[in-house]
């Protein structure tokens, strides 16, 4: 298109200075000859000085276009936007580029995280298979009324350590990405209601109270994975109150669904709720816990859309699942 013009333009021009030269000498001699040879290679030397600068121009975008190729990073803040031929071109580019570094930043913060977790579970599963050793060779040593007992403690060490594997195995489905949320349509009430009769159990030697409040509405999630987030929100919140009582609170609006769990503990401060989140973290490091509760419901809800949120009151605390849906 630009040349077709360029040659319309000379052929103007052409003709014009033509006009000019027969006005100047009209008798068609060789003055006017020379004059129209003149016009002619001026023209095609401005002709060809015009296309000489167009293709270097071009050839500076091409080279442009294979320096970004090669570049690694690149600042997009900072970036002059230029509005050429090429400018889709070179935005795709940057596109690439940026994602391209997104995507790499993300593998190593992920490499960083899996040695972090590999780390943590060495440690987890190292404790109670070193009590377990060294009961087993108690047990050779001791005579038959200490078997008994070094044989329940054996237990109970090889049930935490089973336990733990499961709720790794838990995790590590929930960190790779492969599981697919279900979206079942369940009553909050009747969920949680499952919950407190399995929390009674699990709390059997304890006097456990725990109320529910709020009208009943439908969430639209995974029923399995909620259960298990929730589970744990309530069993934290039982573990934290001296009296062994939650309370549990509906709420909709029409933004979201929550499920509130209050507890009467003293809370959190803003050091603890910045590791309260971090897998294997115990608040009182002599609980039974494996300090997973909480990281694995954080998980669960955001990979559901959802958040966990804490609140902390004058007299009590409340962890908030909250749904958006």
């Amino acid at each position: 298109m630009n040349k077709n013009k360029n040659i319309l333009l000379v052929l103007i021009l052409n003709l014009i200075m033509s006009l000019f030269v027969v006005y100047l000498n009209p008798r068609f001699d060789i003055l006017t000859l020379i004059g129209f040879l003149l016009i002619n290679v001026i023209l095609f030397l401005i002709l060809r000085n015009i296309e000489n600068k167009k293709e270097k121009e071009l050839e500076d975008k091409i080279n442009n276009i294979f320096i970004l190729l090669h570049l690694l990073d690149i600042d997009s803040d900072n970036y002059e936007i230029i509005d050429d031929e090429f400018g889709k071109l070179r935005d795709e580019i940057i596109k690439i580029i940026i994602e391209n570094k997104r995507i790499a930043e993300n593998a190593e913060k992920n490499k960083e995280i899996l040695r972090e977790y590999t780390e943590d579970i060495a440690h987890q599963i190292k404790t109670p298979l070193t009590g377990s050793l060294l009961l087993l060779d108690l047990l050779e040593d001791e005579e038959d009324e200490s078997v008994k007992e070094y044989i329940s403690r054996l237990r109970d060490n090889l049930l935490r350590l089973y336990n733990l594997s499961d709720i790794l195995l838990k995790l590590a489905a929930l960190d790779s990405g492969t599981i697919e949320m279900t979206k079942d349509r369940i009553s909050a009430r009747e969920l949680i209601e499952d919950i407190i009769q399995k929390l009674k159990d699990y709390f059997i030697n304890d006097n456990v109270e725990i109320s529910l409040y709020g009208d009943d509405f439908n969430l639209i999630c995974d029923k399995k994975w909620t259960y298990e987030a929730l589970f744990n929100v309530m069993k934290n919140g039982i573990e934290a109150t001296e009296g062994r009582q939650i309370e549990i609170q509906l709420k909709e609006t029409n933004l979201y669904k929550s499920i509130f769990v209050e507890d009467f503990s003293k809370g959190l401060d803003r050091e603890m709720l910045e590791k309260v989140f971090k897998r294997f973290y115990k608040i009182d490091p002599n609980s039974k816990g494996y300090g997973i509760g909480l990281p694995m419901a954080k998980s669960v809800m955001e990979r559901q859309n959802g958040e966990l949120l804490y609140h902390k009151g004058k007299k009590s605390n409340s962890f908030e699942l909250r749904f958006y849906n």
